[in-house]
């Protein structure tokens, strides 16, 4: 009996460091059930249907792990009012195909920005098939703010993409449910294909435009086009500095207004 005893003793003690390093990484830091405030809600939404091979998702996962590597990035962070964000990372594809890789995760500061790029590069990007289920992706993404103690003052979907909705909810619907709930889209689009060598590439500038027109909107949003395969980490970076500090960054990207 005092054997089993001290075996189920330590086999609690091991349970309980276990979910104490796995804390980090369970998105809620709420204290007595009070959210924890901070200046963004960032849900990353990375495409990875089947137009993407293997090597432009390796280029994008690199770029988010760099991203949050980054000086700048960093610097954005704690220039905000409480110099804290919340961000997730989540990957999509087809409808009903969208995953959660990393859960909502506080970042603070360099050692939480470093940690959470390290854990982004322990994975490897996932093949989400059956078409591009924007809509359903939007969707998915927008129903990810308020489950994890987290009161942002800004709402974000970071979306990524290299071709158009064909698939789930019409992209203009969920669109509008989104909008309608104050929260920001802001899109990736990755125009680097050439058509002409690519039949899963459609041109650069149609694409464009359809982000531009039919899914970015919300308080600020715009469009930053990945337009060269060496571009993914600059516009990535780019793209998440303004983001976080709600300012312009240098570079070529197309604007709307909300």
């Amino acid at each position: 009996m005092v054997v089993r005893g001290t075996a189920i003793a330590l086999a609690l003690s091991i349970a309980v460091a276990a979910m104490t390093v796995a804390a980090p990484w369970q998105g809620s830091h709420a204290q007595g059930g009070e959210a924890v405030e901070v200046d963004l809600e960032l849900v990353l939404a990375t495409d990875v249907s089947t137009s993407m091979d293997r090597a432009e998702k390796q280029l994008q996962l690199a770029g988010f792990v760099a991203a949050f590597r980054d000086g700048t990035v960093i610097d954005a962070i704690r220039q905000g009012r409480r110099g804290r964000i919340a961000v997730t990372y989540v990957e999509w594809g087809g409808e009903g195909r969208e995953r959660v890789v990393l859960p909502w995760t506080l970042i603070e500061g360099a050692a939480a920005a470093h940690a959470f790029a390290d854990r982004l590069a322990e994975g490897s990007p996932g093949r989400l098939v059956y078409g591009t289920a924007m809509g359903e992706a939007l969707l998915f993404c927008a129903d990810l703010f308020g489950s994890a103690g987290y009161a942002g003052d800004r709402q974000v979907i970071d979306l990524s993409g290299d071709g158009f909705s064909n698939r789930g909810r019409p992209l203009g619907e969920a669109r509008g449910v989104i909008l309608a709930r104050g929260i920001t889209i802001n899109g990736l689009p990755l125009v680097y294909k050439d058509p002409d060598d690519d039949e899963t590439a459609f041109p650069p500038d149609e694409l464009v435009r359809y982000f531009v027109e039919e899914v970015i909107g919300g308080p600020g949003a715009f469009v930053l086009p990945v337009r060269s395969v060496d571009a993914f980490p600059i516009a990535i970076r780019q793209k998440l500095i303004r983001e976080i500090a709600g300012a312009p960054v240098p570079g070529r990207m197309a604007e709307r207004r909300p």
